[in-house]
């Protein structure tokens, strides 16, 4: 999220003149863009809005951190509007308000939850409207800029598929990341500071996609940092190291790469390969009370064709007749995967004695775990992403270096 008021340079002077100094403080001038002002009230309500909706404990020195770090995302974000207006893209109020409601949504609220949220926390909606206005112009700047020269061709698709299809028989971990952008940052002591101070504030349990939203570049922010399921060898080396040496539920340190900063999160591991407990299984169980014949119980094993017949057969028996349906292995009674397990669609379990009635497993349909879905379109799109990505930091790098701004 990343705002700013847009006041014309001329105006804010005049106004900001004509303020005695105490108001001056509050709407003062924090720094001037290509003439654009972005004010202290700005910066202001931009450090409250990352408080609030981060959910990072507010203390002065956190603040005075975050107020150096706000500062350098609204001097991009003014560069990112101009850049946008410049080839004439405006956005709508419209366009806002869907943005708006997703958030709500990826936070389990309403749009008007969020509303009310704002105002109780004396946060102005033209705070964060601004903040979505500049992510979703820079958006439409970049894709329609760069996305011509981004080509894609059959044999990397061919070549990552190979690579994705052969992490499937590896250990996987469903990993989040957050990517901090260094050129947002004066001296390497405010990266060691602040990343320092995000890590520590999740492993206390702030909610990370909150944080990956609020600070990441990484393509993943907008999905609160999530990557999914993926191997260690599918990221970076000083990444894939990290993460093996992780358990679920831990927060890694800041890693430096060279394109930033990394903090991951993993939530989950598993092993390669197709998970058999996930293979999933239609059960037909046929429960016979002990005063049943014993032949009339061989009879029905040897005479079983199908599930309905069985179904049928059972009940002129009076039997006890249950079918689970297409569930996971893992999900069902011990008694009933010790039976059905190595059974096929259309299989038969002998008779076991369970107590009082003896229980006959009938496998009606069966479904197995095929592991990760690999799909060459995703694989093409992450591509896609992760190189628009890389352009669109590259062009904002160049704009910042021909810009003139003036700190205040």
């Amino acid at each position: 999220m990343r705002p700013s008021r847009t006041l014309r340079f001329a105006v804010a002077l005049i106004v900001a003149g004509a303020m005695p100094a105490s108001a001056r403080e509050v709407e003062g001038i924090a720094a001037v863009v290509n003439d654009q002002v972005i004010s202290l009230y700005d910066v202001d309500q931009r450090v409250d809005l990352f408080f609030a909706s981060s959910g990072i404990e507010k203390s002065p020195e956190m603040t005075e951190r975050m107020r150096q770090q706000v500062l350098r995302a609204l001097v991009d974000e003014k560069l990112q509007l101009q850049e946008a207006e410049r080839v004439e893209i405006q956005i709508e109020n419209t366009e806002i308000e869907q943005r708006m409601e997703l958030l709500a949504k990826q936070d389990n609220r309403t749009l008007d939850g969020i509303k009310t949220f704002l105002k109780d926390k004396a946060i102005q909606e033209e705070t964060m409207e601004a903040q979505i206005r500049a992510e979703l112009a820079w958006n439409q700047f970049v894709r329609r800029s760069f996305s011509g020269r981004i080509k894609i061709g059959e044999q990397e698709i061919d070549e990552q598929y190979e690579k994705a299809v052969k992490a499937v028989n590896q250990t996987r971990y469903l990993v989040s990341e957050i990517l901090l952008n260094l050129d947002n940052f004066s001296t390497e002591e405010q990266v060691r500071q602040l990343s320092g101070e995000i890590v520590k504030q999740l492993q206390s349990g702030v909610a990370f996609p909150a944080i990956a939203r609020q600070f990441s570049i990484a393509p993943t922010a907008a999905q609160g940092g999530q990557l999914g399921w993926i191997s260690a060898d599918q990221l970076n080396p000083r990444l894939s190291q990290a993460v093996r040496q992780m358990q679920p539920g831990q927060i890694s340190p800041p890693i430096p790469t060279t394109g930033g900063i990394y903090i991951l999160a993993l939530a989950d591991k598993r092993a390669g390969g197709n998970d058999p407990s996930k293979n999933k299984f239609d059960v037909l169980t046929v429960g016979f009370r002990t005063d049943t014949a014993t032949k009339k119980i061989e009879e029905f094993v040897s005479n079983f064709k199908t599930c309905r017949r069985a179904q049928s057969a059972a009940k002129k028996l009076k039997a006890d007749v249950k079918r689970s349906g297409l569930k996971e292995l893992r999900s069902l009674p011990a008694p009933v995967i010790e039976a059905v397990v190595d059974l096929e669609s259309g299989e038969i379990a002998p008779p076991r004695d369970a107590g009082n009635v003896t229980n006959i497993y009938i496998v009606c349909d069966r479904k197995d775990d095929l592991g990760v879905d690999i799909s060459r379109d995703q694989i093409a799109d992450n591509i896609f992403s992760q190189r628009i990505a890389v352009m669109a930091r590259r062009h904002l790098r160049d704009l910042r270096r021909d810009a003139v701004v003036e700190y205040r």
